[in-house]
């Protein structure tokens, strides 16, 4: 069985598939506990699902919606044994292409599943929780298919440009994104710094957040 805290078909927020139909599915609980998270209900458990459940409604969601992207997030969606019952179902339906947001503290596998995208949050020193990182993930990371995913403030620019560095040495191209936290740096900030530094990085803007503002749940 998998706990999950919600379930609707919105408009992706956030990278890679900002602005694209998705279906997300948000699981319960996660292992860390980041200063910024607006997700204050993320330890809810609203439905339990068998995995044939949770493939069943999957298939009815895409069926309907043609192109529809599966994302699953949390929480963290890969917590515990939760994560194989996950893997199962995107080998499964194989015609799907499934987005896994996760916390970035998690060594991945099942890289061969041409259906999966990681989308891999690397905390930064402001979340307090910039030491879970498992850098062994870098090595893995598929440019074609993965990404890796910032959440900042404007004191993490000098530690983000170290990170950028690193992955540059481990996987040159892999997609990297960064997103604000509220209230804490502007959007300016984020592109004068992009350009000034000539760094491959995309904007992301929790576009979500735009479309529907003041809004904290099902969206």
């Amino acid at each position: 069985m998998v706990e999950i805290v919600e379930k609707f078909v919105t408009i992706s927020g956030e990278a890679p598939i900002i602005g694209e139909p998705v279906y997300l599915i948000r699981f319960s609980k996660c292992n860390l506990r980041c200063s910024y998270c607006d997700t204050f209900y993320k330890d809810e458990v609203n439905e339990k699902m068998t995995i044939s459940e949770l493939k069943e409604d999957i298939i009815e969601k895409t069926n309907n919606f043609p192109d529809l992207k599966v994302l699953f997030t949390g929480g963290e969606p890969l917590l515990g044994d939760r994560r194989n019952i996950l893997f199962r179902v995107i080998e499964d339906l194989k015609h799907i292409n499934f987005y896994i947001e996760t916390n970035g503290s998690i060594k991945l596998d099942n890289f061969s599943l041409p259906n999966c995208h990681f989308v891999v949050d690397w905390k930064s020193p402001s979340s307090d929780c910039d030491l879970s990182f498992c850098s062994e993930n870098l090595k893995d990371l598929r440019i074609d298919k993965d990404c890796i995913k910032f959440v900042i403030s404007r004191s993490d620019l000098n530690w983000l440009k170290g990170a950028i560095e690193i992955i540059g040495k481990i996987t040159p191209f892999l997609p990297l994104y960064v997103s604000p936290q509220s209230e804490k740096i502007e959007l300016y900030e984020i592109a004068n710094f992009i350009l000034k530094n000539r760094y491959p990085l995309k904007m992301s803007l929790q576009l979500h957040k735009i479309i529907w503002p003041g809004k904290e749940r099902g969206v």
